[in-house]
């Protein structure tokens, strides 16, 4: 009887692993990343910095004072560094950005508080996830114009009313560029949201 326990059990074991193996982990649980694209609305001039990388894909708003922009998907993980090298003088100046993932449907809201002013002299390439954590210097609400709001939806952004990304500005008037950015959490990475 023993035997045949312990010829059920290993039994028991090889079909296991067998159906484990038939429902392979996903990519996240994998190595910690996911498949994203990074989609920025702006009213001004934007250079998008990935880990120090420009990564810049320009894709033309309809009004020539907004700018809008999709990185092409790319892998992306906790502790990675975004950063926008802005020249926006004019009044609203405001920014808005989500990364979208395609694989599972949602997208990942960038909400005010995630994002730092990082100041006018510094460097994109050079900035780390340590210096965004050390500023204290946080952003603005921002409140778009009628275009700003339309170039949004047109680039499929969630509504902010649907926990979204939000529009965000500096505190002052700027008239010359200046950097702002984020670094990705895991926290962000497991509360995307739904599309719909």
């Amino acid at each position: 009887m023993k035997k045949m326990h312990s010829s059920f059990a290993k039994l028991a074991c090889v079909l296991a692993g067998l159906l484990l193996a038939s429902f392979p982990a996903s990519k996240a649980a994998d190595d910690g990343t996911v498949e994203g694209s990074l989609l920025v609305v702006a009213k001004g001039e934007v250079e998008i910095y990935h880990n120090g990388k420009k990564a810049v894909l320009r894709d033309k708003a309809d009004d020539d004072q907004h700018y809008r922009a999709k990185v092409p998907p790319r892998a992306m993980k906790a502790g990675d560094v975004i950063v926008l090298r802005v020249l926006s003088p004019y009044v609203y100046r405001v920014i808005s950005a989500a990364i979208s993932l395609p694989k599972n449907g949602g997208q990942i809201a960038i909400k005010k508080q995630h994002w730092r002013f990082l100041g006018e002299t510094i460097d994109p390439r050079k900035v780390t996830a340590a210096d965004i954590q050390a500023s204290q210097s946080m952003l603005a609400d921002g409140a778009p114009d009628g275009n700003g709001e339309l170039e949004r939806e047109k680039f499929g952004f969630v509504p902010s009313a649907r926990n979204g990304s939000d529009w965000v500005k500096t505190a002052d008037r700027l008239n010359r560029a200046y950097c702002i950015g984020f670094v990705l959490t895991q926290e962000m990475l497991n509360a995307p949201v739904p599309l719909k």
